[in-house]
């Protein structure tokens, strides 16, 4: 029991920090959702060459995606007519950052690393693209035009969907993720020793470094939900660098992307891809222990010199956690709100049912529901993201060519 009371003081004192910075951050996230056209985007990104790799490095930065929402994206970008390195440095780029964990990254680990990550991202993203661009020896063709399947909308229906996106959509992809690195935060700072570090790890520090790419190449772990993981690390003595290169390597990739990787870039691009992440990971880290000063101490005390019992810190703190809790119930109800145009789907009245499997965010849900839009024989649609059913109504519909091309954005239907 003291253990448990232990915990929940601690996850409640990195609430209180972190709820400021992600409220402002899931704002700023609706306000892009509602301004960006992915369409422009992938138009912009074709062509086998710098300009491609850095636009695809620069659109990726501050959306809010992580390792498995970007892969359909990166997949859809790909099948668009983008360049290997185009899509490796958006793969690379973006799941490390995004206007969430910036905002929550300048408030619990200060400007240094706020600037410092989205740096990163930037240079490891383009330099990523530009080194498997010169390797790859396939012939590029880039698709003249993508076809478009956005739907007109009124502007109050659009700032609506900003600020669903925003205020639901949003947290449903973090909130699991995010309350497993609140958890892992908290064990960290209570059950391991303050001087642990420092007595095995002070002088090998590139000890460090590959320890912690070991440890996050695998995880699955969102660029939020590793915030306050990496303030219990440098809590307990391991050096900033270290600390970036779990930062920068853990959103980046996990066990299960790293599959669905090799089937949209090849095993040969895969290979580069991980190799390329844990080089940049490893020269940041050095870089930023090297010319950069960040303190252990206000680290370590970060939670405890904030006022915790001021009554916007308690309001901040108590809509965060409804807005969680609200996301959690949406994500357990599978994602569905209303059905598209708002017209119900029942198993009665639906043309062709199948599963989809692979789904993990409404990333991965809006990429399928683009890609069954896209055919003119469908009507309406709806996806559950729990369980990854998927009803389609429409005439005439073409259910082997539906499936291959949802295949080919790096899922599996059953």
């Amino acid at each position: 029991m003291k253990y448990v009371k232990l915990m929940v003081s601690e996850i409640w004192i990195l609430c209180i920090d972190m709820s400021p910075y992600l409220l402002l951050g899931m704002f700023v996230s609706g306000l892009i959702s509602i301004f960006v056209d992915k369409n422009i985007v992938m138009k912009q990104i074709g062509p086998k060459n710098f300009t491609s790799i850095l636009k695809s490095t620069l659109f990726g930065i501050p959306l809010p995606l992580c390792s498995c929402g970007v892969i359909p994206v990166a997949a859809t970008l790909r099948e668009s007519g983008a360049s290997k390195g185009s899509t490796a440095s958006f793969l690379v780029s973006t799941p490390q950052t995004g206007i969430d964990s910036i905002f929550l990254t300048y408030g619990m680990l200060g400007p240094i690393f706020a600037l410092f990550r989205p740096l990163a991202a930037l240079v490891s993203g383009v330099f990523s693209g530009m080194v498997i661009n010169k390797l790859d020896d396939e012939t590029h063709h880039h698709s003249k035009s993508s076809q478009d399947i956005s739907k007109n909308i009124s502007p109050g229906e659009r700032i609506l969907s900003g600020f669903r996106y925003g205020f639901l959509t949003l947290p449903a992809d973090i909130v699991v993720p995010l309350f497993q690195g609140l958890i892992v935060a908290a064990a960290i700072a209570i059950f391991i020793p303050p001087d642990i570090i420092a007595e095995y790890f002070i002088s090998k520090s590139f000890v460090l470094y590959l320890l912690m790419l070991l440890v996050s190449l695998p995880m699955y772990v969102c660029a939020t939900a590793s915030i306050p993981i990496a303030v219990a690390l440098m809590a307990k003595g391991i050096s900033a660098g270290a600390a970036f290169v779990f930062l920068m390597a853990g959103p980046a990739t996990n066990a299960s992307s790293i599959a669905v990787i090799r089937n949209i870039l090849g095993k040969k691009t895969l290979m580069y891809y991980l190799l390329l992440i844990s080089i940049t990971a490893i020269i940041s880290g050095i870089i930023l222990d090297k010319f950069f000063t960040v303190s252990p101490i206000s680290i370590t005390n970060l939670s405890h010199e904030h006022h915790t019992d001021g009554l916007a810190s308690l309001v901040f703190t108590i809509l965060f956690i409804l807005i969680l809790g609200n996301s959690y119930i949406y994500k357990l109800k599978g994602g569905i709100i209303k059905s598209t145009n708002n017209i119900s789907l029942d198993l009665s009245d639906t043309d062709l049912q199948f599963k989809v499997n692979g789904m993990t965010c409404s990333h991965c849900k809006e990429s399928v529901e683009s890609v069954i839009r896209s055919f003119k024989s469908v009507i309406n649609t709806t996806i559950n993201l729990s369980t990854g059913d998927v009803l389609i109504k429409g005439s005439e519909l073409d259910e082997a060519a539906i499936k291959e091309k949802i295949t080919s954005i790096g899922f599996t239907v059953d």
